[in-house]
């Protein structure tokens, strides 16, 4: 039996994003007898999907970021790796703009196949220490386009904004998944709000995202604290970790809101938690097409979210509110009369072309096809 095409994914970590989300969903329903996953991340400590990667047959390189290196260095230590590595012919590059200098360094060492993958709408903070990030970016943006054999993108906005013209001819990977785990069960439901001690009646604010600026969990305290007005019996779940989790803490206690509010941390049981939840909000900043608002959407769940977020992101499967950032108590309204659960949400979520398996198989046959006209 031939050899499994190896596909090395380059991100900065495997902890639980949005995008490392998406490609385990993806590993996880991939023929790893036709293809399989390593990954080359900047992080050195243990990760969450590390153990999983490992059993699964894959491989974990790393090499330190940007904010560690001078990006000289960092261009060379790339190009180095690509050279030891000559076994990897197909590099598939998840991080922004950064990808320009991936895919260069790549081309250079002779890997064949080059794939940039736009998960954003706008720059996240990456801090920089050696150039003026705009300018930086600017040139490693450049570079995407001329190194890259193929591009791909969640969504339209997404595909246009970090590959400019040529969006419109990048390839759109459907953030799927496993849509049967989502589809709501009172019994979960019921056990779920028991372990995290919430009664019948109390309604339950959902969010499941990095506690970072993209996602504005500083705005998500506004809001909620004017939904607490409103409804007196609520509580807000905030599931996931993050650089600004403090913060959001010391502002929820500030507000008198810290025995209301449940810091749930990384959980790897999202389908689960939806089922507890009553309305999911997402206030990002920017985003592409949010894995989460799929998993949302597929347990029914009644959204209400930034109009900063692309229009792709309703799929026509449950109730779906747009709104501008910045007036609380409008959001506040919006979730108070956001309606209840949508029936066959996941079922219709996978009729939408959102079932991580369809995903899969998409880019199973990509990565042999490429290797086979490398």
């Amino acid at each position: 039996m031939a050899e499994p095409v190896r596909v090395l994914h380059v991100l900065h970590s495997m902890n639980c994003g949005g995008a490392e989300t998406l490609i385990m969903n993806i590993y996880r329903n991939i023929d790893r007898e036709r293809v399989q996953f390593d990954f080359l991340v900047n992080v050195f400590d243990k990760m969450f999907f590390e153990d999983e990667i490992l059993k699964s047959g894959g491989r974990i390189f790393r090499i330190p970021f940007l904010t560690k290196l001078t990006p000289p260095v960092y261009e060379r230590r790339l190009y180095e790796f690509f050279r030891e590595h000559g076994e990897i012919k197909t590099v598939h590059s998840h991080l922004e703009t950064t990808t320009g200098i991936i895919l260069k360094q790549a081309r250079r060492a002779g890997v064949t196949v080059r794939i940039a993958h736009s998960h954003n709408s706008r720059y996240t903070r990456t801090g920089l220490r050696y150039a003026p990030e705009n300018i930086y970016k600017s040139y490693c943006r450049q570079k995407i386009v001329p190194n890259a054999t193929e591009l791909f993108g969640c969504s339209e906005l997404a595909n246009c904004w970090l590959f400019g013209n040529e969006g419109k001819n990048a390839k759109i990977i459907r953030n799927g998944i496993e849509t049967e785990k989502y589809a709501f069960s009172e019994a979960v439901r019921k056990e779920v709000r028991g372990d995290l001690g919430i009664k019948d009646g109390t309604k339950a604010v959902g969010h499941v995202g990095r506690f970072n600026d993209q996602k504005n969990h500083l705005f998500l305290i506004d809001i909620f604290q004017k939904f607490s007005e409103l409804n007196d019996d609520s509580l807000l779940l905030l599931a996931g970790e993050g650089v600004l989790m403090e913060q959001v803490r010391e502002k929820a206690k500030r507000l008198g809101l810290l025995d209301r509010i449940r810091f749930l941390g990384l959980r790897c049981d999202v389908n689960r938690l939806m089922q507890a939840f009553d309305v999911f909000v997402l206030p990002s900043k920017f985003e592409g097409l949010p894995l989460v608002i799929v998993e949302a959407q597929a347990a029914g769940l009644p959204c209400v979210v930034s109009d900063a977020i692309s229009r792709m992101s309703y799929l026509g499967c449950s109730r779906f509110t747009f709104l501008p950032l910045g007036d609380a108590q409008a959001w506040a309204d919006a979730i108070s009369n956001a309606g209840g659960r949508s029936p066959c949400a996941a079922s219709a979520v996978a009729e939408a072309g959102y079932d991580i398996r369809a995903t899969a198989k998409m880019l199973e046959d990509l990565y042999i096809k490429g290797e086979n006209n490398a």
